[in-house]
């Protein structure tokens, strides 16, 4: 005959009841909402413990059954399904700053999750993938579609574990080796633009878009946001310039790349006149930069026009883009730290701008401090193909300050 096991209380309050018994002076309660439910609930309870007591079955908390029951329902979860249920549904929308991300980039990752989800333990247990399973993967990833595809898409694993083990599901990650590496891009290797070159492409460009050519090299814009810019994003009393909007693959206005580059550019003098020149006589709802009949122009004609003048100054391998590496070069000359440089480029990625910065104030850079450090200590006496180069150089430099100075001389008159 069993002997009172637990009780079976009431509570009129709130129209539930509890059950409760104690052992191994650890109280156990839970709340049933009839009588019913919590007595058959107690009559279990009751023969665990007749089982613990007789040496049958080791007895343990409903907590710690609950959890040992969630941690086995875990390691049945498939890879697959953590990744589609769990982790995509608000990757493949919204960056890591919980913004909404841009058509093109929802692309791209709906692009690395196909690539994941072609990986030979794409349905394996989410919690039985091992590091060898991901080195394996790896290897296979040498004949994948390109470098940058195969980072993003080791990254993307490497992520969906990151919040596995955040949330309880697995205990560690088996993403612990380093990400692919990934070659410099052949457009990353082209040189800045020189002042010079700059001049040239901006007169042998229409005279509705060379201020692009500074917009670029000056303020750091992608093309996108230069055909993007509207009178009202251009204050001359604060000689200031927002920069808020892109341009979308029909060369409407979207939202800028990253939320890092949705900034306000200050504006210094002489591309201030310029941007004043350009915004005169137009509505602020008009586009700074237009085609020749003031209609709204689009990246690839705005690239076109700057493609053919960029030929005239004998740089035919520049891209509009080599733009925002003059801007961060011509930065770093003026003594701009790698902090200034990371906000001045507005990049999402730190690592971005460390590149940037690095290549900027490399081998050219320390060529220059060379270069000044020996004529400071060695004697050198120039030759004749030297002085030449300098009196040719100083003979150019004047002619441009004649010319200035008789356009000054002009526009008084």
């Amino acid at each position: 005959m069993h002997t009172k096991f637990g009780s079976v209380v009431a509570r009129a309050d709130r129209g539930t009841f509890r059950a409760k018994y104690t052992y191994r002076g650890e109280i156990i309660t839970k709340t049933f909402k009839d009588r019913l439910s919590a007595e058959a609930w107690l009559s279990g309870e009751r023969s665990r413990v007749e089982a613990s007591e007789a040496g049958i079955q080791q007895w343990t908390s409903p907590t710690e059954r609950k959890r040992q029951e969630e941690a086995v329902k875990r390691r049945r979860t498939l890879f697959c399904d953590y990744v589609i249920k769990e982790f995509a549904p608000t990757w493949l929308e919204y960056a890591a700053d919980g913004s909404k991300l841009a058509a093109g980039s929802q692309r791209k990752h709906r692009e690395y999750l196909n690539h994941l989800s072609h990986a030979f333990f794409w349905k394996y247990p989410l919690s039985g993938i091992t590091q060898e399973d991901i080195s394996r993967w790896l290897a296979d990833l040498e004949n994948f579609g390109g470098a940058t595809p195969r980072k993003k898409t080791f990254q993307l694993l490497k992520a969906v574990y990151a919040k596995a083990v955040a949330e309880g599901a697995v205990p560690k990650s088996p993403v612990t080796m380093k990400a692919p590496a990934v070659p410099k891009s052949r457009q990353a290797q082209i040189p800045p633009a020189t002042a010079d070159e700059l001049q040239t492409i901006y007169a042998a460009m229409p005279t509705t878009t060379r201020i692009a050519v500074w917009l670029g090299s000056i303020l750091d814009l992608r093309i996108g946001e230069v055909v993007s810019l509207q009178v009202q994003d251009w204050n001359p009393k604060t000689q200031t310039l927002r920069v808020c909007h892109s341009a979308d693959e029909n060369g409407g206005l979207k939202a800028t790349k990253t939320a890092t580059s949705n900034t306000t550019q200050p504006v210094p003098p002489q591309l201030g006149k310029l941007l004043e020149e350009a915004c005169n006589g137009k509505q602020p709802t008009d586009f700074i930069v237009t085609c020749a009949d003031g209609t709204h122009i689009t990246p690839n004609r705005l690239r076109d026009h700057f493609n053919e003048a960029k030929c005239k100054a004998g740089r035919p391998d520049l891209h509009f883009h080599t733009l925002r590496a003059t801007s961060i070069t011509a930065a770093v000359a003026a003594g701009a730290s790698l902090k200034d440089t990371m906000t001045w480029g507005r990049h999402a990625d730190a690592q971005t701008s460390i590149e940037r910065y690095q290549r900027a104030s490399g081998t050219e850079r320390m060529r220059e401090i060379a270069t000044g450090i020996e004529s400071t200590l060695m004697p050198h006496e120039p030759t004749v193909e030297e002085l030449e180069a300098e009196i040719a150089e100083t003979e150019k430099r004047l002619a441009s300050l004649k010319s200035q100075l008789a356009a000054i001389i002009h526009q008084n008159r």
